[in-house]
Order: structure tokens, then sequence, then C-alpha cells
């Protein structure tokens, strides 16, 4: 590997870089709704929610069957030519019953397009999540053959072999946020009036895909792919060590924040738990009341990527499913995570493993590494006071908690 090319591919890339990100500054692009209520990669509310109102042909968005009709040109499924797509129905989170003990059945379908032949199409939606056991598989039982099933994710990859099963790669095929929906939503800003709401929220969406995506203009992109060509050999190098530098970020800002809590004065004992690139890397925290009520304090994802898109937080984690009280400002995460607290970063930003701007700035600002160090375990701390004390330390009456505890929905 020629060292001189390779560190001059990394300057060409990162003026490159550079323009973009002046770009989107000077376009306002960093002004987005979704970035504004930090629902980026939020599958179900934001991007399953989105594409179901798109796809529907009675939406809102009153521009019939058209979205729908171009989606399924971009994505292949060329039988639409023989459905009526105004009478197309278009579902999300549809529930096919609980998922059974050997993971056989049940679930829930991301996206479900029903046609009045009886057809369907089924969409595993993932942005960051794992996959479940079985899960492609489960969803292929559906319709007794007469669905086709799709896998949705920012890049292409394919479900992991637990979830596939029994599956071949004939039995699903795999669709991206970076080709397909790029391409298909700006098919879509094609047949909308300039200057429309339905335009403003279609380019909004955009920006969301193409920042999760790293997608950039097509003039930039095309002097990116020129520069990667020219110097094949080096680009390999930085994709096969990419991950491993961030994931040397990650760890060591786990095991600090782990050596901090552990020489605090909480009452908890911390300590790490999954591999740094495991979607649900974390630190564990433990006591002697929190094991008695067979339950844990948690603080994820280290990864990156976990429950929340990279978002961290603190929780409660209660497989028993008894918890039911929580402080305002907490919210639930699901049945597992009753009480979760987001961890914060400066000027009130979600703390984000995921943020290369983050990364950058724990990796290169020793000042910051511990700012962020210090805040993160002040925000822990405030949380273990909280909840630890209050319910695991045998208090029978709820009321003792405190007033501004509320039942949670």
């Amino acid at each position: 590997m020629n060292q001189f090319k390779l560190e001059t591919l990394l300057q060409a890339s990162g003026n490159i870089v550079a323009t973009h990100r002046k770009e989107i500054k000077e376009k306002g692009e960093d002004f987005n709704i979704f970035s504004i209520l930090n629902m980026e990669s939020n599958e179900t509310k934001t991007h399953s929610n989105m594409l179901v109102a798109l796809l529907n042909p009675r939406g809102n968005h009153y521009h019939e069957a058209i979205f729908l009709e171009l989606f399924l040109e971009e994505i292949g499924y060329s039988d639409y030519t023989k459905e009526e797509l105004p009478q197309v129905k278009v579902q999300s989170e549809f529930h096919l019953g609980k998922i059974s003990k050997e993971y056989n059945e049940g679930g829930f379908i991301d996206v479900l397009v029903s046609f009045p032949s009886g057809n369907t199409i089924a969409i595993e939606n993932k942005i960051y999540a794992g996959d479940q056991p079985k899960q492609m598989y489960r969803y292929s039982l559906f319709n007794n053959g007469k669905s086709t099933l799709y896998y949705l994710n920012l890049f292409g990859d394919k479900p992991s072999k637990d979830s596939l099963y029994k599956l071949g790669d004939d039995d699903y095929q795999i669709i991206a946020y970076k080709n397909e929906i790029i391409n298909w939503l700006e098919n879509c800003l094609k047949v909308v009036r300039h200057g429309s709401i339905i335009e403003a929220s279609l380019k909004q969406y955009q920006i969301i895909i193409k920042r999760l995506t790293h997608t950039m203009d097509n003039t930039l992109q095309e002097k990116m792919n020129a520069l990667i060509l020219e110097n094949l050999e080096e680009a390999k190098y930085i994709k096969a060590h990419y991950q491993e530098a961030v994931n040397l970020i990650r760890e060591n800002f786990r095991t600090s924040l782990c050596n901090s809590i552990n020489n605090s004065n909480m009452s908890v004992k911390a300590r790490v738990d999954k591999d740094i690139d495991h979607n649900f890397s974390k630190i564990w925290l433990n006591s002697e009341a929190l094991n008695a009520k067979g339950v844990q304090l948690g603080i994820e994802s280290f990864s990156g990527k976990g429950n929340t898109g990279g978002r961290m937080f603190i929780g409660i984690l209660d497989k028993k499913r008894e918890y039911e009280t929580i402080v305002d400002g907490d919210q639930r995460l699901n049945s597992y995570w009753p009480v979760v607290r987001f961890l914060k970063a400066e000027e009130d930003n979600p703390l984000s493993l995921a943020s290369t701007e983050i990364l950058e700035k724990l990796h290169n600002n020793p000042d910051y590494f511990n700012e962020m160090l210090d805040a993160s375990l002040d925000q822990i701390k405030s949380f273990v006071e909280t909840y630890h004390k209050g319910y695991f330390s045998n208090i029978k009456n709820e009321t003792q908690l405190g007033s501004n505890f509320k039942e949670s929905s």
C-alpha cells in the first residue's frame, strides 16, 4: 500500500466532505423537523409511518396512487399492473399475533401492502435495530404464499441467518434506503406541485435519508467515486480498518465511564456487557437491592445502534414486566424497558456514539472527553438516586417515591 496515496486520498476526500458540509449549512438542511424532534432513526414512528403515509392511495397527500405506483416500479414489483391500485390498503405494524416461545409465529410486519387480488407485500424495515430470531421466516409464512417479502435497510445488507432460519435467497428481496428509497423520493418530487407542503415534506424526509446513508449531491458523489476509483487499494484498507478505529473510541468511552461509576459513591456496581460492536453493547448496574427485585439498570448502546438508533439512555430492565411507575420527563421504551432516561451531550443534544462529530471530539479533544464523562456520570447518578433508593429498597407504598411520579401509559 502506498502511504503517500493513502494520505492524498484522506486529504482529498476530506475536502469533498468539507464542501458537502458547507452546502448543507448554506441550504439550511440541518434545520430539519425530523432532527429537531429526535426522530431521524425511529423505524416505526418515522420511517414506517412515512412510507405508509406516502404509499396510501387514499392518503391526504391527494396524489392518489401515483406514489404507490412509482414505489412498485422502483422495487421491481411488476405484478402491480394487474391490480386496481386505488383500492390498495397500506398498513404499518400489522399484527400477526404473539410471538411463540419457539419464534415460529407472531410478530409485527412493519409495512403491509394489500392488493384487491389478495396478494400482499410484506416489508421488514430496519434502520439500526438488529434482527429478531426467525423474524423473516415468520413473516414469510403470512398469506399462504401470496405475499412477496422485502427486507428494507439503509445500505442493502442481508438479513441475519438467525432471522432467515429456513429461507433461501429466492424467498425474499432486499431494498435499500440508499438506493431504491432515495430514487423513489426523487421521482415523487418530480410529480408534486412546486412550492407545495408535500414537496417540502418530501424534501425534509429525503434529507434525513441522505444523512443516514451518507449520500451527497450528485456532483460531489461523482467526485468522491472518481477519487476512490483512482485509489482502490488505499480505499480498501480504509474501509477495512474504519470500524475498528471507531470502536476503539467507543470502547474507550465505555470503559472510562464504567470505571468512573465504580469509583464514585453510587450504590451500584458497573460492568460492561457485549462486544462494543454488538447492537446492544451496554453497561449493567447491579446491587443487592436490584438482584432481590430481579431487575437491572442498564446503559446502552455504546455501538451507535441499539433500540434507539444510537441515542444513549439509562433505564430499568424488567423482564418480569412488573414495574409501572415513572418520573415526569422519563419515558417507557418497551415492555422490557419500562423506564428510560436519554443521556444528553452539550446544549441538551442527544448523546449518541453514532455521531461522527461526537466521536471526533471524544478522540481529538481530551477536555471534551472528560466533560462528556462527567456529564454522563452526573445524569446516571441522578437516575440511580431517583429509582434505586425509591423503588428497589423494599418500599411497599409507592406514594413514598414522591409526588412527581405518575402511572406510565
